[in-house]
């Protein structure tokens, strides 16, 4: 191989590894530590609203022992759940292995 081609491939090579590194710092899984929020459905049943408001419409429920993803979000003492999606944070206790922080 010329020196030219060697150059190319230690490029080519260093930017692969540089993509996995970032991939890697970025993902759940990588070096960082941080665990999705995962939460457990205390009440027997479970009203998730539109917005971190008891009055709100509700836009779905969970029965209790329901496991949910949920964001990291507490509002007025709603946990959001995803967009639109709030319950009330006291019906909702952390999973043992969820970072909910």
């Amino acid at each position: 191989m010329t020196t030219q081609r060697w150059i190319v491939l230690g490029v080519v090579l260093a930017a692969i590894l540089l993509l996995i590194s970032e991939h890697n710092s970025n993902s759940p899984s990588g070096s960082t530590g941080t665990r999705p929020c995962t939460v457990t459905v205390t009440a027997d049943s479970l009203n998730v609203r539109s917005s971190p408001d008891g009055n709100a419409p509700v836009v779905d429920s969970f029965a209790k022992g329901a496991v949910v993803s949920a964001d990291r979000t507490i509002s007025n003492g709603f946990r959001q759940l995803g967009p639109n999606r709030w319950a009330a944070q006291e019906f909702l206790d952390p999973t043992a292995d969820s970072d909910c922080g």
